[in-house]
């Protein structure tokens, strides 16, 4: 784990939660160890945006890596353009396969038992996620695109920055 995790927030229990959200996403290549957020590659959410205790942000690769165990690259189909986020300010193409509910799925059920789990939009976790694949400045994705998700790979989201915390190559 990194250095990028140092200060915290309180939630209801009093318990520090990292100060920076995190998120799991899969993509075809790779993702450098930092990310310019306005510059983000193609890559599918899994697991949106959410907060953990801070002293358990050291557990989460271990997470991803079992959540990801018997998971073979696939490939997806980029669907219908939407929006998404606070006042719909983020445009995405819904994407769908059976593999991304089940990596959503496992990684629901087991970041739900980490002290301080606390999805930023409860309403897209569980039977709410709609997986996508998120547009931006760096992504010319469009609709009826195809591509082959590789790589599951845990970020945390500074305020330009996406700093990799774990990869795991979908086999």
């Amino acid at each position: 784990m990194t250095g990028s995790v140092a200060a915290s927030r309180q939630y209801a229990s009093g318990m520090a939660l990292a100060e920076l959200p995190l998120v799991i996403v899969a993509t075809p290549e790779l993702p450098a160890q930092e990310v310019d957020r306005s510059r983000w590659p193609v890559h599918v959410t899994v697991a949106g945006n959410f907060w953990v205790d801070e002293a358990k942000v050291e557990t989460l690769p271990a997470l991803v890596l079992a959540a990801a165990a018997d998971v073979s690259h696939f490939e997806v189909r980029l669907g219908s353009p939407d929006r998404f986020g606070a006042g719909g300010g983020v445009p995405v193409l819904l994407v769908s396969h059976p593999s991304l509910d089940a990596l959503h799925a496992s990684l629901a059920v087991r970041l739900s038992d980490v002290a301080g789990f606390t999805p930023l939009e409860p309403e897209y976790w569980g039977d709410g996620y709609r997986s996508h694949a998120t547009l931006g400045r760096a992504v010319t994705a469009r609709e009826g695109e195809r591509l082959t998700l590789r790589y599951l790979s845990l970020f945390s989201l500074m305020p330009t920055i996406g700093r990799r915390l774990a990869s795991v190559p979908l086999v």
